[in-house]
């Protein structure tokens, strides 16, 4: 006579839906992240187009990229404010590198900025502060302005703003 234990099956299919559901979630994270506009900066090395998410919100430009443990090539996040004015950020709870580039009214580009995470000791986290007012901020993978050569004098071509 052979003996099965019947709380096995149960097990792995639990652990099975858990897995699914856990996957699903990321996705939709994700996807929902990464619902793209298209943004063009004009180098003198010719068009550079990112994929960004807006961040026109209050709500959404709190949160920015925190939390998230990757950012696809080419892509970003555009922050957007209401007026133009001397900007501050910080890396609380990011867990890239990421770099900024602060962007005037006529999307000029005034600053560009490296950033290093700070996930763990936000006691200590640095404050970026804009040197110009900016209307506009990108924040992109560390290491992206240098492959695209963009500079400061750059232009943002953005469409609605």
């Amino acid at each position: 006579m052979v003996l099965v234990d019947s709380k096995r099956p149960f097990f792995l299919t639990l652990l099975f839906i858990i897995v699914c559901l856990a996957g699903i979630i990321i996705y939709q994270q994700y996807q929902k992240t990464f619902l793209t506009n298209q943004i063009v900066i004009h180098t003198g090395a010719g068009p550079i187009k990112i994929n960004v998410e807006y961040a026109e919100t209050q709500e959404k430009r709190i949160s920015g990229l925190m939390n998230r443990p990757m950012l696809p090539k080419s892509s970003g996040m555009l922050f957007i404010f209401p007026d133009e004015k001397i900007r501050e950020f910080w890396m609380k709870d990011t867990l890239i590198p990421l770099e900024i580039i602060f962007i005037g009214t006529k999307g000029n580009i005034n600053e560009i900025i490296t950033m290093q995470p700070c996930a763990t000791d936000v006691l200590n986290c640095p404050v970026y502060t804009s040197k110009d007012p900016a209307r506009f901020a990108i924040e992109v993978n560390a290491g992206f302005i240098e492959r695209a050569k963009i500079v400061e004098g750059d232009i943002l071509e953005i469409s609605g703003f």
